[in-house]
């Protein structure tokens, strides 16, 4: 009697078991590297098409998910991996692997400034003179540079030397701040050649004050300043 007891319990337990493996579906998902090997992918997605029922990977790649004979799609995703449905005709168990999507070539984006540019966010007057509004200039000195800038008036002085005088607001050079990254030279524009040697195509950008600055950059720049 004992073991009839034995046999039918053990009955019971392989029929329950056999039925739970028929409702669910388990599998691994993996990933190949550079060398072939396949890894273990884990936190890939695994759902069924058109349901809301599905689950994730393990650290071991292994998923198992509920099993109806309705439920044919099998959806596995993951970024930066192609998409892969399969056809489940029978709950066994899956082994698949994912794709690497392809890489993105290098996009590079361009843009397009201004050759001279104001500033309407400073309490200043300032314009940005750029080094493609210098190279319009036929010039070979910094002070034939501002021929195309209506901000700055350049008449020439001497005609035996062609040494040029600068006018900013109508007053001349000594009101006028000249200054090299930010620092303010002795004389200012007030010294006879010291635009000449400078060379207009070396200059990166200039930065051109108009207006009282005095405040900020001393007595000398009551017409303006030039960066």
């Amino acid at each position: 009697m004992l073991s009839l007891t034995h046999f039918l319990l053990v009955s019971c337990l392989l029929v329950s078991s056999f039925g739970f493996s028929q409702n669910t579906l388990s599998g691994t998902i993996m990933e190949a590297d550079e060398k072939n090997e396949q890894l273990p992918l884990p936190g890939a997605n695994v759902f069924w098409l058109n349901t809301s029922i599905g689950t994730v990977t393990d650290f071991e790649g292994k998923f198992t998910i509920p099993y109806e004979r309705s439920y044919t799609k099998l959806v596995i995703s993951f970024v930066g991996f192609k998409t892969d449905t399969l056809t489940i005709t029978e709950p066994k168990p899956i082994h698949h692997i994912l794709s690497p999507t392809t890489d993105l070539e290098e996009v590079q984006i361009k843009g397009r400034k201004q050759t001279t540019a104001k500033s309407y966010l400073q309490s200043q007057n300032i314009i940005t003179v750029s080094s493609d509004e210098l190279l319009k200039a036929a010039c070979c000195n910094l002070s034939e540079s501002f021929e195309t800038n209506p901000s700055i008036d350049v008449n020439f002085a001497d005609a035996v030397t062609g040494t040029r005088q600068i006018k900013m607001l109508g007053l001349t050079s000594p009101y006028i701040l000249i200054a090299t990254e930010n620092i303010p030279s002795i004389r200012g524009a007030s010294q006879a050649y010291g635009l000449s040697f400078i060379p207009g195509t070396w200059v990166e950008s200039i930065q051109i004050t108009k207006g009282a600055g005095s405040v900020v950059n001393g007595f000398e720049s009551i017409a303006g300043q030039i960066n």
